[in-house]
């Protein structure tokens, strides 16, 4: 038999489906036995490709499954997911993902830079106090967490061994570890873009996701109720997509709408710009403190928290005023408010970041302290944890104290929803910190770290005690798309432009760091290039050197390749939208189609119903009058109420199909036509009723067949 016939034969059979899948085993092992001696006459070289093909398979599953078994917190997200819906679980999800980059981050930079210094390291000197832990100075001056503690020299262990170069390493170990952070945020961007953007399973029907996606495989009475839940928000999430409604507005109220947005838009915008000023004029006044330095070594290491705490006061209270503008400006739809909100928030996080930044590499590293570059890793140390306290404080006062008010004191308030933008946006911010942060105090993305975990727990019980699920359910696929990409820009690519300036730019201390007395950071490559071009054997490093890294024609063509690949996905991706459109216009017109013709099925079987009882009706009347009815007009009546091929059994061959329906059996006998009657006439004197009826018999058909394969496909399976 054939593998088609053998399943249905087997699908045929009354028997469970465990028992089936038995059958069809044995079956199986049958024919590999018989199959054999046909193996045996295969070339080797083909089987040794096979068996490779088949191991890496098997490789690449087998990773797979180890890298989602290394995944943290998966029943956590799940739960989640399944209570709040995606657009909370996006949250967590990215940062988890950040805390990936956090750990792989520690585990180079300890690997490289601090375990080499560990060796080269003398004694600290200072005492602990238990203030550092807030402001990073004092005994923390003298460790490996900042950029002045490192040596400028080779570390050899054991004499006439080979050194470690500190310089090279440094400057190498945070280059390629951008490096690696620039692929990486480009392919998971890419992966999401295409993801939700570029493959959207906009049509993929909700009948199938409610009444085919259940796992039969789950037995646990608690992970029932986890997948019900979850699958009930999905639903939930599809069918609000899908009832998007426009507002029919007059012409009155949509000038009212813009002037209400433009307005918002300028007060927004006007509130960056002040805290901005604050900002700068405030971090000049304090690093005019701290050079004077006229009290005790206490209170100039407390006044240096003036800054941090200012800077956080505006990122967690000025987010709440944004928030208050969307109770003005009403929007219809939940992601318009969310991409509004988070929009504002950029510009206001980013923006101080950028005045952070000029103030650190105009001012502070121009200025007289001994090491400028261990100073700036102080303020980014202080930001970093001064920040992580206003988080937890946020998620206190923002979340757990409006629950008590909305739910005790003023209950039209009721339970407060989770700040999507807010949140993920406060993990850009002190991302960028610490992206910023890394060349002057390597370490900082263990202390990142170990933040992160503490967020996400304390994020996790704040949202599960504190907040309510989404009032307006919405998908949010696309938004993870949209956090990878903020993260992308501006905040990567604003750290590369802080990093370049610091290594091309700016003069390194003279007293402190591994880049002492040069003039400047990259001078160590050039050095080290120089060096190997008196060995034959590095004389590819010396042209990458030359005619990549010092090219710029190198980097305009890079550009130039990227920004058209971009408009090739973009085209790749209208085109696909189009396509999708089509499609669904060509099912619902399928639809269309198939109804039409059934009910041209319909008209045809009343009518071929009717033919027995006009008959006998007629044959009275012409016996009780004495009219003369033409014999030819009977004939035609016949003819009109049965096609001439209705008779002609369709059967299925190699090349043509064809049916014949059950109402037809009795329907010569019923319409007084007999199969050899030569009085029929041609179906074509009814064209449009034949060939509707023959389409319907055809779609039928095909009908059929599909279904026939849909079950074998399950049965495979």
């Amino acid at each position: 038999m054939t593998t088609r016939e053998r399943i249905k034969a087997i699908q045929k059979m009354p028997k469970t489906m465990k028992e089936k899948r038995e059958i069809r085993n044995k079956v199986l092992m049958e024919k590999t036995r018989k199959s054999v001696s046909y193996s045996t006459e295969i070339h080797c070289c083909t089987q040794c490709m096979y068996k490779i093909a088949l191991s890496y398979r098997r490789f690449r599953n087998g990773l797979s499954e180890l890298f989602q078994s290394l995944q943290l917190w998966q029943k956590t997200l799940k739960i989640i997911g399944g209570k709040f819906g995606t657009s909370v679980l996006s949250y967590f999800v990215f940062l988890t993902w950040l805390l990936t980059f956090n750990i792989f981050s520690f585990l180079v930079n300890f690997s490289f830079i601090t375990i080499p210094q560990f060796i080269a390291a003398g004694s600290n000197n200072l005492s602990f106090t238990g203030l550092e832990l807030l402001t990073g100075a004092g005994y923390f001056q003298q460790t490996v967490l900042y950029y002045g503690f490192y040596t400028n020299s080779t570390i050899t262990k054991i004499e006439n061994s080979t050194s470690y170069d500190m310089q090279l390493a440094y400057i190498f170990t945070i280059g390629i570890y951008f490096v690696i952070c620039f692929f990486s945020l480009v392919y998971s961007m890419a992966k999401s873009f295409r993801n939700n953007f570029v493959n959207p399973h906009t049509y993929s029907g909700n009948a199938g996701k409610l009444l085919c996606i259940w796992d039969f495989n789950i037995t646990n009475e608690k992970a029932v109720r986890l997948k019900q839940k979850n699958l009930s928000t999905q639903i939930k999430e599809a069918l609000s997509e899908g009832k998007s409604e426009d507002l029919n507005l007059s012409l009155k109220q949509r000038m009212v709408h813009i002037a209400i947005h433009l307005a918002a838009w300028i007060f927004s915008l006007g509130t960056t710009a002040v805290c901005c000023t604050c900002v700068y004029y405030l971090s000049i006044n304090n690093l005019k403190l701290f050079m004077k330095g006229d009290g005790t070594e206490l209170e100039n290491q407390a006044a240096t928290l003036v800054l941090p705490i200012v800077v956080s006061l505006l990122n967690l209270l000025t987010p709440f005023i944004f928030s208050l503008l969307e109770l003005l400006e009403k929007f219809q739809y939940p992601r318009n408010q969310i991409y509004v909100t988070i929009t504002r928030n950029v510009i206001l996080k980013m923006s101080i970041i950028g005045i952070l930044c000029y103030y650190w590499l105009n001012i502070v590293a121009i200025s007289a302290t001994e090491c400028w570059e261990t100073l700036v890793g102080q303020d980014i140390y202080r930001l970093v944890v001064v920040d992580f306290l206003f988080c937890l404080l946020g998620s206190f006062f923002g979340e757990f104290v409006r629950r008590i008010i909305g739910t005790k004191c003023l209950k039209n308030l009721g339970v407060p929803e989770f700040d999507i933008a807010r949140n993920v946006l406060g993990l850009i911010y002190v991302q960028t910190l610490t992206w910023i942060g890394i060349f002057f105090s390597p370490l900082l993305p263990a202390i990142q770290m170990i933040f992160f975990f503490i967020i996400f727990y304390v994020k996790k019980v704040s949202l599960m005690m504190n907040c309510q699920p989404p009032r307006k359910v919405w998908r949010a696929s696309q938004m993870t798309t949209l956090f990878i990409f903020l993260l992308f820009f501006p905040s990567f690519t604003g750290v590369l432009s802080v990093v370049a300036i610091t290594i091309w730019r700016l003069n390194p201390s003279e007293k402190c760091g591994p880049f002492r007395g040069l003039s400047s950071i990259f001078d160590a490559v050039s050095r080290w290039i120089d060096v190997l071009t008196n060995y034959p054997r590095s004389a590819w490093v010396v042209w990458i050197y030359h005619n990549l890294i010092e090219s710029v024609h190198f980097f305009f063509i890079l550009t130039v390749i990227i920004i058209i690949i971009t408009y090739l996905y973009w085209q790749i991706i209208e085109g696909r939208k189009i396509m999708v459109r089509l499609l669904h216009e060509q099912i619902i017109n399928e639809g269309k189609d198939k109804m039409f013709l059934l009910e041209k099925l319909r008209a045809l079987q009343t009518s071929t119903r009717d033919t027995p009882a006009r008959k006998g009706a007629s044959q009275q009347f012409s016996t009780t009058s004495s009219l003369y009815q033409p014999p030819g007009q009977l004939d035609q009546q016949r003819h009109l109420s049965m096609p001439n091929y209705l008779e002609r059994p369709l059967e299925k061959n190699k090349s043509t199909f064809s049916a014949t329906p059950p109402y037809t059996a009795d329907f010569p006998e019923r319409s007084g036509f007999l199969p050899g009657d030569p009085q029929r006439q041609h179906p074509s004197t009814k064209p449009g009723v034949s060939e509707a009826l023959a389409l319907a018999m055809r779609a039928r058909q095909q009908a059929e067949r599909e279904m026939e394969d849909e079950d074998e496909e399950d049965f495979r399976s």
